[in-house]
């Protein structure tokens, strides 16, 4: 159950962000070093988030109030990387 779940949870906050960028693309930074920045910067956050297992009020709060927008995030800026990426390759050829 535990791994339905954290797929459901991976796959919901990815379309979280993707329709974000849909419906508000002037948020991705300008430029390549901004976007990496932003993606090393959500990286390395997750190294900061405590999940909290004393209740099961904490642990909801703790993956819905810390995980969700920061894995959100990291799909964002990842998403933002991927289209400059893209752009980039569209615009050379």
């Amino acid at each position: 159950m535990a791994a339905l779940f954290t797929a459901l949870f991976f796959i919901g906050t990815a379309s979280l962000a993707l329709w974000i960028d849909t419906r508000a693309p002037g948020l991705a930074p300008n430029g390549l070093l901004w976007r990496a920045a932003c993606v090393v910067v959500t990286l390395f956050s997750f190294s900061f988030v405590p999940i909290v297992t004393d209740s099961y009020a904490t642990l909801y709060a703790s993956v819905f109030g810390l995980l969700l927008p920061l894995l959100t995030a990291m799909w964002l800026s990842t998403l933002w990387l991927f289209r400059l990426a893209a752009d980039a390759l569209a615009s050379r050829y």
